[in-house]
């Protein structure tokens, strides 16, 4: 686990390869989203679709339980900023668009599934974070264009997600004896 490095590319390669019908952004939101909210199937939810005997499969589960533990240990040790799994800097400004888009809204499903929505984040500021992510998970990407200023916008909503996400994290997991 120590020597993981998440990469963007392979992960999306591993999930192609495995037939998943998901970007490695989305799975990555699914998973944040359900460590934040404490919900533990998640080979079950992201897998129930695929054979789980086919070699490619078993591949990929093994590079998304890597990310798994990953993610889970940078929101537990409060690392800033946390590693969203997201396209290259280099990547055109619509991939990353829909990159951001697609983490949103996996991580609003992953968060859902953890099966209760906690009433002391109601009028929080994880609260709103989550209604931003709504937002951002409803964003057109088109509107980005390749203009120097959706670079800067995509920075900002980049570095506003990771902050929510370890924002939510914290007081989703306030009551938690761990």
């Amino acid at each position: 686990m120590n020597d993981f490095t998440p990469d963007y590319r392979h992960l999306a390669d591993q999930i192609d390869s495995a037939g998943l019908d998901y970007s490695a952004a989305e799975i990555h939101g699914i998973l944040a989203g359900m460590l934040c909210g404490r919900a533990a199937n998640w080979q079950q939810i992201l897998f129930e679709e695929v054979d789980p005997e086919d070699a490619w499969v078993q591949s990929c589960a093994e590079e998304v339980e890597n990310l798994l533990l990953f993610t889970a240990e940078e929101l537990r040790s409060g690392n800033i900023p946390l590693q969203l799994m997201l396209p290259e800097e280099d990547a055109p400004v619509a991939e990353r668009a829909a990159a951001i888009r697609d983490w949103s809204q996996g991580f609003l499903f992953g968060f859902g599934l953890a099966g209760k929505q906690k009433q002391q984040l109601l009028d929080s500021d994880a609260d709103e974070a989550l209604q931003d992510f709504t937002e951002i998970a409803r964003m057109n990407v088109e509107d980005f264009g390749e203009r120097r200023e959706a670079e800067e916008a995509l920075m900002q909503l980049e570095e506003y997600l990771w902050v929510a996400t370890s924002l939510i994290w914290h007081e989703a997991g306030s009551n938690d004896t761990e």
